[in-house]
């Protein structure tokens, strides 16, 4: 059966084969008006001019709506055109060769006539092949009609012109059966190639499309690998890699090539309290900032977390690289503006050169990290060079902290308690819980040895924990052992527990599990810690206060001291810090900050309580003014667990074993 397609291709081939012949109609019929002769009346030959041309006309139409169509992308399924041409043609000629030039004179014009009739039917021949139906509508119409025609004369030339036709109409048929297979052939050969090329060419465009989307995404791979996703920064391997370049570059030119090491300072305690979306925010901002104060061809990479990498290339010298380190801190004086709020960010800066060595890029940037950690070791916000004093200085702090991380792990960091004594009766009424760490061959290290060493390397938190769990089981063995109900044990919380959030939850959890009376544990905050998230901490005390907890505001007066503090935070009590008790007896303005801030606290309801009495002129002082208690060391230092048992006088409980000193 022949295909869809093929037949398609048969009718335009055919349409355009009857068609392309109408055009000459025209002439044809002028041509026809002047070979008759007079002997033909006018009325004839006017007839036959306008059957002639009247054909033409209809096939001139056709040819016009054909390509009309054809241009505006339609496809021709219309057959009846061909037949209906064929039949007009066919009865318009052999009028002509029967009216126009009757009698036995006129015999070889009438078969010229019919032979061009015949060659025009020819013409369609080959474009009707592919299909029976196509090739009987183009030849029956014309050869059928003249043929008729010429038979129904009564000359027997005529007879013998129309009996000569249709053997060709018959011929034709007969030859239609090999040209119809060459032609299909032809045809389906042709759209097959077609098919064939359009496949190749659309392979082959998706072939490059697809080339072009894989080197695209092996760019942006690329790209990605080098790139820290949420800065935009060269990352870690892309500034190694950058380093190693500009090292090799140097060692042939003698160039100095430096490296920043620098962070953010408490970067962890902003973003427990505004969150991980805030903290985001703020590296790039950061990044930002620092970018636009560098030179040009210098690489500003994050390396992971809240570090950040500079390497500069071609420096004159070791200064060169502290200037810049200078002005990377100096971007940050500004406050950042994150989420329609201001945020006082600073920046630790180690610089490293290898001005002085001849090592690699892991090593250059070991050096800038150890340097940075000096500068946070000696109060954040400065820069640091590296030297060898440096390097065993940052060697020995190393040590210190794997020390404490083992410390912990074998629970030689305990809480001491120094006492609290009630300036009224005398009698002590609670206690300090203060860390210590119990060190093998160092003795008892006092907070200030290690406490920011936690902070800064992230144990804080775990270590904070660990004091405040073991002083809420020192109370309750306390309490079995006879101590009063309302005798109280303060812990102190850090500013990155408490800017955390839900750790009073946590605490009423671990209270009820031990068993331990709420009433009996106080915590302490500094103004700082509060200052980091007020709200936050809002938050926490109100809620510790709801589950019985006592709250002190702790060392007022030494951080960013505002009385709004003591007005907005719910607190109960406020220690006044050792640095305005020490000078007490002898110093007017420390007398005047004690008094003014015992007065307000107690007009506003709240306990004062004071820190490093030493001396009965330092007790005489605060009792004076009004504070209701005091500690230091008139009345006792910290002092392990079993020793306040003995200074309280109690029966001597069990003593706890997480807050026992290890023989």
């Amino acid at each position: 059966m022949t295909s869809a397609r093929v037949r398609a291709e048969c009718l335009e081939q055919t349409n355009r084969s009857i068609l392309r012949g109408a055009p000459l109609g025209l002439p044809a019929s002028l041509v026809l008006a002047n070979i008759l002769g007079d002997s033909t009346p006018t009325s004839s030959r006017i007839a036959l001019v306008v059957l002639v041309t009247g054909a033409n006309v209809f096939g001139l139409v056709s040819v016009w709506a054909y390509r009309v169509r054809r241009r505006a992308g339609v496809e021709i399924t219309r057959w009846w055109p061909i037949p209906a041409y064929g039949f007009l043609v066919g009865i318009a000629w052999s009028s002509v060769s029967l009216f126009g030039f009757p009698g036995p004179e006129h015999v070889e014009l009438r078969a010229v006539i019919a032979m061009f009739a015949a060659g025009v039917s020819a013409t369609q021949i080959v474009s009707a092949a592919a299909h029976r139906a196509y090739f009987y509508a183009a030849q029956i119409p014309l050869l059928g009609v003249m043929g008729v025609v010429f038979l129904a004369s009564d000359e027997r030339v005529t007879h013998l012109i129309g009996y000569a036709v249709l053997i060709y109409g018959i011929a034709m048929v007969s030859l239609h059966h090999d040209v119809n297979r060459i032609v299909v052939n032809e045809i389906e050969l042709k759209h097959a190639n077609r098919d064939l090329i359009a496949d190749l060419t659309t392979q082959q465009h998706q072939t490059a499309e697809m080339n072009e989307r894989l080197i695209a995404a092996n760019s942006q791979l690329t790209e990605r690998a080098l790139r820290d996703s949420l800065t935009g920064l060269a990352n870690r391997p892309a500034l190694l890699d950058e380093l190693e370049r500009a090292l090799a570059e140097s060692h042939r030119t003698g160039a100095v090539v430096g490296v920043l090491f620098f962070d953010v300072d408490r970067f962890k305690i902003v973003n427990d309290s505004l969150g991980h979306a805030i903290g985001d925010e703020l590296l790039v901002t950061l990044a930002a900032r620092v970018g636009a104060v560098l030179r040009p061809g210098d690489t500003l990479g994050r390396f992971g977390g809240d570090e950040f990498v500079v390497l500069l290339p071609a420096l004159a010298d070791s200064y060169e690289a502290v200037l810049v380190a200078e002005r990377v801190r100096g971007s940050l004086v500004e406050p950042l503006m994150l989420a329609a709020r201001e945020v006082a960010v600073t920046v630790s800066v180690g610089v490293a050169t290898n001005l002085h060595s001849s090592d690699g890029a892991g090593d250059l940037l070991r050096h800038a990290d150890a340097a940075q950690y000096t500068a946070k070791q000696g109060g954040r916000d400065r820069v640091e060079v590296f030297d060898i004093e440096l390097r065993e200085k940052v060697q020995r702090l190393l040590d210190v902290e794997r020390e404490l991380r083992q410390a912990m792990t074998e629970g030689l960091v305990v809480p001491w308690f120094q006492p609290q004594v009630d300036l009224a009766t005398g009698a002590i009424v609670g206690a300090e819980a203060l860390a210590r760490w119990v060190h093998p061959t160092r003795g008892v290290l006092g907070a200030p040895e290690f406490i920011p060493l936690a902070e800064e390397v992230g144990l804080i938190m775990q270590l904070d924990a660990m004091i405040i769990a073991q002083s809420i089981r020192a109370r309750v063995a306390l309490g079995n052992a006879g101590a009063d109900a309302s005798f109280r044990i303060w812990c102190n919380v850090s500013p990155a527990v408490l800017a955390r959030g839900n750790q009073v939850q946590r605490l009423e959890g671990f209270l009820a599990t031990v068993g331990c009376d709420p009433r009996g544990i106080g915590i302490e905050i500094t103004e700082t810690g509060v200052l980091v998230d007020i709200e936050a901490a809002r938050r926490e005390l109100t809620a510790a206060r709801r589950l019985g907890l006592r709250v002190a505001l702790d060392d007022f007066g030494t951080g960013h001291s505002s009385l709004s503090l003591l007005r907005d935070l719910p607190i109960d009590e406020v220690k006044i810090d050792r640095s305005f008790v020490r000078d007490l007896a002898v110093d007017p303005v420390d007398e005047a900050i004690v008094s003014g801030v015992a007065s307000i606290a107690q007009r506003l309801g709240l306990e004062v309580v004071a820190e490093g009495v030493e001396y009965p002129e330092q007790e005489a002082k605060v009792r004076s003014y009004g504070c209701a208690r005091a500690q230091g060391w008139r009345y006792g230092r910290p002092m392990p667990f079993d020793e306040l048992v003995a200074c309280l006088g109690l029966a001597g409980p069990a003593v706890p074993a997480s807050v026992s000193a290890p023989a």
